[in-house]
């Protein structure tokens, strides 16, 4: 039998929204990560009918307490430590955020190895992006220094960092507040989405992966939707998390992780659409047509 066969598929607890219709959290997400070749447990922390930025939504939150009972669950079966990694995203409460660090320490005792991957999200309500009230600051008092990937947008960034009120500007100043999280706590910060920090905020979709000693960008087309999609972020991280755990280098697991987020969103534009079409970008997830260079930059670009 050959080794190939025998060689276990990465194992994620992905621990997020989940939405009915459409593609947010665990909806955007779960789908790219096993087509990628990840063993995928997906656990909502809400269940809407679409995601909020429609601006109207039906659905609840998971009661805090189940999120523990079903890891106990997990535990009990006797497969907690095949997990190789905890994702977690947006939270239906802050409370919810305690019982994930809860379960990212259970995880970690049944497999040392394991790695967690925050994905913190904290709402935009001009986009109608919303969070309950302390999850912000569950994210920088506690899922910060708990994570050992984490994967803010520039916002995201700035506020963890300290400075919302003047988030960065430049790839240069998401660099060094990259570090100055990695000082805290992760030892990979996947800043997802430049935006106006980034050097062609207009043109391009910017990237920028830094850890202590290294800082990586990668660029791919902006397309002009008239809406633009939703669960971006959540489709990325998963993309970027599964790559890592396969033990890719760090250049080409950013370089598939633009490739394959630009293929979804060329078959999203293609098709006219608002949410994400994942599933007629399949095979350019795993295979992407297109690739974009990834060049390392310092703190002076």
């Amino acid at each position: 039998m050959s080794t190939s066969r025998l060689r276990r598929l990465p194992t994620i607890l992905s621990v997020q929204s989940h939405v009915v219709y459409g593609a947010a959290g665990n909806s955007a997400a779960v789908f790219p990560m096993r087509r990628l070749g990840a063993e995928v447990w997906p656990l909502h922390t809400v269940q809407f009918s679409n995601h909020t930025q429609y601006g109207a939504w039906e659905g609840l939150p998971t009661p805090t307490e189940q999120i523990s009972k079903l890891i106990e669950g997990i535990e009990a079966r006797g497969v907690l430590g095949r997990c190789d990694a905890l994702l977690s995203g947006y939270l239906g409460s802050a409370e919810q955020g305690w019982q994930i660090i809860s379960s990212v320490d259970r995880i970690k005792k049944a497999h040392p190895g394991a790695v967690y991957c925050c994905d913190p999200v904290m709402g935009h309500p001009e986009k109608g992006c919303i969070v309950p009230d302390g999850v912000q600051e569950f994210f920088r008092l506690e899922a910060l220094p708990a994570a050992d990937v984490i994967c803010p947008n520039y916002l995201e960034l700035g506020y963890l960092s300290g400075s919302e009120a003047a988030p960065p500007s430049t790839p240069s100043e998401c660099v060094e507040a990259a570090r100055g999280l990695i000082e805290k706590g992760p030892s990979v910060v996947l800043v997802k989405h430049l935006a106006q920090a980034g050097l062609f905020p207009d043109e391009k979709f910017e990237m920028l992966l830094v850890t202590k000693d290294r800082a990586l960008h990668v660029t791919t087309p902006l397309l002009d939707f008239d809406r633009p999609p939703t669960g971006v972020g959540d489709l990325t991280t998963g993309i970027f998390l599964v790559k890592l755990l396969q033990g890719v280098p760090l250049e080409d697991a950013l370089g598939h992780t633009a490739a394959a987020y630009f293929a979804v969103m060329r078959a999203t534009f293609e098709a006219n659409e608002y949410e994400l079409q994942t599933v007629p970008a399949q095979d350019e997830i795993v295979k992407p047509e297109e690739w974009y260079e990834v060049k390392s930059i310092d703190a002076k670009s």
